[in-house]
């Protein structure tokens, strides 16, 4: 039996994991029966964590034990300006980590944000185990278009503390646009719209006989779901009585309160004109003397829109710089895809419309697509059918820091991955034992106004006047868009590859701890769902027994060798389930649970 590799949509708001059975792509519903996990974790006062609905439910009574929208953090270094960006999205406060990685507080404890997603990504991993009966360890895991160097390596450590190995990052507009071409047969140029709970990625594709070449991407890194709501809730701070006004602004709890209120009413006002909205208990719940108010209004769409309309123009200008990049015009694009539960708002599809002259196509599932589009090229990685073939950009441009505080780009934003590029520099000084190499990502030419991913450091420099001490620096940059640098003394031979030392990443030894941690927790916690799936597994064949028994007597009343086949069906699915019940394989009871649950559900016709 194949060994199981699953696409992973790794959201701000919601994560999704998905595979590939009898050649479609099909999501893997979680162990409690949801299609989607919120990308919510909670720590109880017991110390028991908490991921997807049950920390939502926590956060309703202890806000200050849980965690969400942490992918805006992860990756990232910790300074203030992150510390004030966060404050106006998120209540919990963070946390500098030893090497100024982002770290947050809940229930006590310090997480570092890598673990959280880690959490996150390790229960994904538990669906697919219950799923399939077997272990899982290889996946395809999507990210934004505009996550950085450092970005892409913090998700690939959650990955590894989750025990998953990545085969691939595929950036997660060009996921969408592999779901759609090769679920449609869709050719020509495909333009993808991704308006997610943190991020906002646009990307234009050119689609051609399973070639899916990117041709340019641009976003926005801190723009998504979660501002949206952010502007209900200082709505409706707005409209708490003075005398608490204060004190809910700075409550965790009030906050927490008022976040879910906004995002209920947004999902609404999708549909309706008007949002009743209503929350209790707002105050400060840590005095002493406890004296709390409370909130009833209506939102209106119209009003709605006003309020967010700045954030959807921002999507536009997004779209603009795009297009311009990609030098076609936003009446050329052959289809606009929209991906993101935040495209079902109708202030977004209308302007979306507007703009590109033509309604967008909603026929892939907004917050699915990304997971499918996964699942697809993990599928392609494993069997090589060369059904698809991924052709991406890089998504920023890299470049090296040179005197005078300039950049000298190595490798411009849109070129296609993967790419080796080279260049020679000098040192800034004659008779220099040691060279530092900062490396840049941005579009900037200007240092101070790009992203630093770290120094390149080349120590025992042959010592001479500083025209004749050539250094190359050479950047590869892979597929999935992992940078690599080496650089070289040319008249020494000394060679250094990369050491990023901006990155933010886990102390040496803490990742190898963690990742213990969270394998230890999976061992328990597969006992225990091996024991549910047990039990769920023979009601399902008593529920299987019952469909034989009226098969049979329809054969009986009505024969025919449709109606014997069917009845010969459902009881192979019996015998196989109970024999391999007997032999304690979790991998074939699982694989009859899902014929067996087809055929209960009407999903599948009983025939041999």
């Amino acid at each position: 039996m194949q060994e199981p590799v699953i696409g992973i949509d790794l959201g701000t708001t919601n994560s999704v994991v998905a595979t590939v059975e009898d050649g479609r792509p099909r999501l893997i519903p979680s162990r409690s029966g949801g299609r989607l996990t919120p990308s919510v974790v909670g720590l109880t006062r017991a110390g028991d964590r908490l991921v997807g609905q049950p920390a939502q439910a926590l956060g309703e009574e202890h806000p200050d034990a849980v965690v969400w929208a942490t992918k805006r953090f992860l990756g990232r270094r910790y300074t203030p300006e992150l510390v004030q960006q966060a404050k106006a999205v998120v209540p919990y406060p963070l946390v500098a980590g030893p090497t100024g990685d982002v770290r947050v507080k809940l229930s006590g404890r310090v997480l570092p944000a890598t673990q959280v997603s880690a959490f996150i990504l390790g229960e994904l991993r538990l669906d697919a185990q219950a799923h399939f009966g077997r272990d899982v360890r290889k996946c395809v895991i999507t990210v934004p278009a505009n996550f950085d160097d450092n970005q892409r390596q913090a998700t690939r450590e959650a990955a590894a503390i989750a025990g998953l190995e990545v085969v691939r990052l595929v950036n997660e507009p060009t996921a969408a646009a592999l779901a759609y071409g090769l679920s449609r047969g869709f050719e020509g140029s495909a333009l993808v719209f991704d308006l997610g709970g943190g991020t906002f990625d646009v990307s234009i594709l050119d689609v051609k006989a399973g070639v899916f070449e990117v041709k340019a991407t641009g976003g926005d890194h801190a723009l998504g779901g979660e501002d949206f709501d952010q502007r209900i809730v200082q709505w409706l701070l707005a409209q708490v009585e003075d005398p608490f006004q204060e004190a809910v602004s700075k409550d965790a709890q009030s906050l927490r309160r008022l976040k879910v209120a906004a995002e209920a009413a947004k999902r609404e006002l999708t549909e309706s004109e008007e949002a009743l909205i209503s929350v209790s208990g707002l105050g400060d719940h840590t005095a002493g003397v406890k004296r709390f108010t409370e909130i009833n209004t209506a939102l209106t769409r119209s009003f709605f829109e006003t309020l967010s309309e700045p954030l959807s123009r921002r999507c536009l200008d997004v779209c603009k710089s795009v297009m311009a990049e990609a030098r076609m015009d936003p009446r050329s694009v052959d289809v606009v895809l929209l991906v993101g539960g935040m495209t079902r708002v109708p202030l977004v599809r209308r302007l979306v419309a507007d703009f590109f002259g033509r309604a967008p196509s909603t026929d892939v599932h907004p917050d699915e697509a990304v997971a499918l589009g996964a699942a697809v090229q993990a599928d392609e990685l494993v069997r090589q059918a060369g059904q698809a073939l991924l052709l991406d950009v890089a998504s920023q441009s890299l470049g090296v820091g040179v005197m005078g505080g300039r950049v000298k780009r190595l490798i411009p934003k849109n070129t296609g991955v993967p790419v080796v590029a080279r260049d020679i520099f000098f040192p800034g000084t004659s008779g220099q034992s040691e060279a530092r190499i900062p490396v840049y990502q941005g579009e900037s030419e200007f240092q101070d106004e790009n992203h630093k991913l770290g120094e390149v450091v080349l120590k025992n420099l042959h010592v001479a006047n500083r025209g004749e001490t050539p250094l190359e620096v050479v950047f590869e940059l892979s597929g999935e868009g992992i940078l690599a640098v080496k650089a070289t003394d040319l008249t020494s031979g000394n060679m250094e590859l990369v050491r990023l030392e901006a990155r933010a990443g886990l102390p040496q030894g803490e990742a190898e701890k963690l990742g213990q941690e969270q394998s230890n927790y999976a061992q328990a916690q597969g006992v225990v769902d091996a024991r549910k799936a047990e039990e769920t597994f023979r009601k399902l064949l008593e529920r299987g027994e019952k469909l034989a028994r009226l098969l049979q007597q329809s054969a009986r009343e009505n024969p025919s060798p449709e109606a014997e086949s069917a009845v010969g069906t459902v009881q192979q699915l019996l015998v196989g389930g109970k024999d391999a019940l007997a032999a304690g394989d979790a991998a074939q009871c699982a694989l009859i649970a899902r014929q067996l649950t087809k055929l209960l559900s009407g999903r599948a016709e009983p025939r041999g």
